[in-house]
């Protein structure tokens, strides 16, 4: 096998030379067959690791001739490559490029198919905030339109909910029920598509996973058995492999110990025949589970050592670490990009200013030889410009996006915390309901009727409570469903007291579920009088919650520089003296002035020094340390008011807080 290998190996290099050596017409014809030959050795274990050498002499000559399509074919290939490999890291690396190419050109549809593996290897390392933040990146693309022209069974689609279901799936999230609800669409979905095959496996083998959990094993084998059989049709053997570990377990969870050993090792040894590293570990682990249900320890123990060595190999410590740096890396270079354009403008104004003045002082064929110069300089800085200005619009763009993201989070968290409530005590009266049902029938045996009717009293009061609070948890989420809403941009009469009053809770709480140390005293003041006023809530909720989430953020820095012997206070930093018992407060009010409705959010945080006031609505200007703030909050709630024909204000004194005020006109 290893001569095999080798000899595929030494051709590819060879052709690769005699390309390089000799003039070729048709260069991306070339690149194309690369990747197709490529492709096909990937299925072929003889050939397996000379796929990867083709996938990179492609992507290098696709490089050379600067063929973009197929630069990205070739780098999304390898991608894929290592992630089949198990290693992760480098698969990272090649959806990062791929995804600045997307960036760069505006190719939402190679953006969406980027993210998809992201994803996957996010799910994989246990990194939610990273799998959370990619996810709702390929659902702003469906939401926006950026990919024209799809259909409710269009690829994308149920991909999106491919993924969505692997992410409840996970250990942190668990949602049996959305995990169900999503591969039965796509089961049913999937059957209309030209990829019908595709689906019938994810589908089948997501439903197959869903019922092994529930522990209703006969069902899972049901769909695992249709699973199996519709990759081996579609020849997606990482799939079948995958789907046949699953199968080996549903055996072994049920007791058919003989069964779970057949397809364990027919799943172990395809995992080593095609080098599938993530179905290597988990068939051993699996391996390793059945020999100590046997009672076989040493095999156990042996298994279980391969299971540590591949789960090290794709997921340890030194990889975490490379996929963290990776990750942080690609953050720093667009800020760096950003800069960079900064420094090209500046420095092409100085050149130009430093040719201007040694004209000035020259004789005439001076002039005319410095003017040359000058041109030849004005057509390379334009050039500079010009570049440095389509990275910024990307970066732009990527920053909006993060700032939409971060708006979510906080939506997210203030939900969570809102609905746990309500569920909590629904959760609590079916317990103790559980209890007194089972003394009731102890009662009624024994034949004491008063006690009984007392027991049933309390269950029927407890009952209502319940129903009173499964009503509580179901107007919360009709509300949260009311908000999630795309924006018509168009108004409607809406209660902005109402509006007011529940972004404040929805930031506070989300903050909280962030920090649970964090506490702040909330004064409201709303005018009765008001009524209704038409706006669009979406948007006025958006800059509400964006208010408040700077406002607590305020209160909050001023708690975190108290000193460690003050029960809670701030250091002033003119005097250096402690500021004993501060309280943290965010203030929210309404008034109807006049043809006017004034909202205003204060605060008793360290206020905004004067220098500064002018420039807080400009974009990108924050006075958050790097890495937490974008500095476009504030600038879209000026453009959001702003179109409603208002105004948005802010007073503010250094060291006692400050108060941004909404002036809205009553239509």
């Amino acid at each position: 096998m290893i001569k095999r290998s080798f000899i595929v190996t030494a051709f590819a290099f060879i052709h690769g030379i005699v390309w390089a050596q000799r003039s070729h017409t048709n260069d991306s014809n070339y690149v194309k067959t690369l990747i197709e030959n490529a492709g096909k050795f990937s299925l072929d274990i003889d050939k397996n690791d000379s796929s990867g050498i083709l996938f990179s002499e492609a992507l290098r000559i696709a490089e050379k001739i600067n063929f973009t399509s197929g630069i990205q074919d070739a780098t999304d290939r390898l991608a894929n490559y290592y992630y089949l490999k198990g290693k992760l890291n480098l698969s990272l690396q090649y959806l990062i490029k791929n995804e600045e190419s997307a960036l760069a050109t505006g190719d939402s549809s190679l953006l969406f198919s980027t993210l998809r593996l992201q994803v996957i290897i996010y799910n994989r390392i246990g990194d939610m905030n990273m799998t959370r933040i990619s996810l709702m990146r390929r659902q702003y693309i469906l939401d926006h339109n950026g990919i024209k022209g799809l259909k409710d069974t269009s690829y994308p689609i149920l991909s999106q909910y491919n993924s969505l279901a692997h992410y409840y799936a996970t250990k942190q999230i668990n949602k049996p029920d959305s995990v169900e609800y999503f591969f039965r669409k796509i089961n049913r979905m999937g059957r209309a598509t030209r990829v019908a095959n595709l689906w019938e496996q994810l589908s089948n083998g997501g439903l197959g996973n869903y019922y092994l959990k529930k522990n209703k094993y006969d069902s899972a084998i049901y769909h695992f058995y249709i699973a199996i059989n519709e990759a081996l049709k579609g020849n997606r053997l990482d799939n079948m492999y995958g789907f046949i570990t699953s199968m080996a377990d549903a055996y072994g969870k049920s007791g058919q110990f003989d069964s779970a050993f057949l397809y364990a090792y027919k799943a172990y040894n395809g995992a080593h025949k095609y080098a599938f590293m993530g179905l290597k570990a988990s068939s051993s682990g699996l391996l390793a589970k059945l020999y100590t249900q046997k009672k076989q320890y040493d095999s156990a123990i042996a298994y279980m050592t391969l299971e540590g060595d591949y789960k090290d190999s794709i997921s340890g410590l030194e990889t975490l670490n490379s996929i963290q740096f990776i990750s942080n890396d690609y953050q720093q270079k667009s800020l760096e990009k950003q800069r960079e354009k900064d420094a090209a403008i500046k420095e092409y104004k100085a050149t130009l200013k430093n040719y201007l003045y040694a004209g000035s002082l020259l004789v005439l064929l001076g002039i005319i030889v410095a003017m040359f110069r000058i041109n030849k300089q004005r057509t390379k800085s334009r050039q500079q410009i010009e570049n440095a200005y389509k990275d910024l619009k990307s970066t732009q763009t990527q920053l909006i996006q993060s700032e939409k993201m971060a708006s979510l989070g906080e939506l997210t968290a203030g939900i969570a915390h809102e609905i746990q409530n309500p569920l909590n005590f629904v959760n609590n009266f079916s317990e103790v309901n559980q209890e007194l049902i089972g003394e009731l029938v102890e009662e009624v045996d024994k034949g004491n009727t008063d006690e009984v009717k007392a027991i049933a009293k309390d269950i029927k009061e407890n009952s209502e409570k319940i129903i009173h609070h499964g009503k509580r948890a179901d107007a919360i989420v009709k509300g949260m469903l009311q908000h999630s809403r795309r924006s018509s941009s168009v108004k409607e009469p809406t209660d902005i007291n109402a509006l007011c009053d529940e972004y404040l809770r929805l930031s506070y709480h989300g903050l909280r579920a962030k920090d649970k140390s964090f506490n702040a005293t909330i004064k409201t003041d709303f005018d009765e009088s008001i009524g209704k006023i038409n706006i669009i809530p979406q948007d006025i909720g958006r800059v509400i919650l964006n208010l408040l989430t700077n406002a607590f953020y305020a209160v909050g820095e001023r708690g975190k520089a108290g000193s460690p012997d003050q029960h809670i206070g701030v250091v002033d930093e003119k005097t250096n003296v402690g500021i004993k018992n501060y309280q943290p407060t965010v203030s929210i009010s309404t008034k109807k002035v006049g043809d006017k409705v004034l909202i205003s959010v204060s605060d008793n945080g360290n206020g905004i020094p004067q220098n500064i006031v002018d420039k807080i609505f400009q974009p990108f200007f924050t006075t958050k340390p790097t890495g937490q703030g974008t500095g476009l909050g504030l600038s879209l709630s000026y453009d959001i008011i702003k179109a409603h024909g208002g105004e948005l204000k802010v007073e503010t004194k250094e060291g006692e807080g400050s108060t941004f005020s909404i002036h809205l006109p009553i239509l």
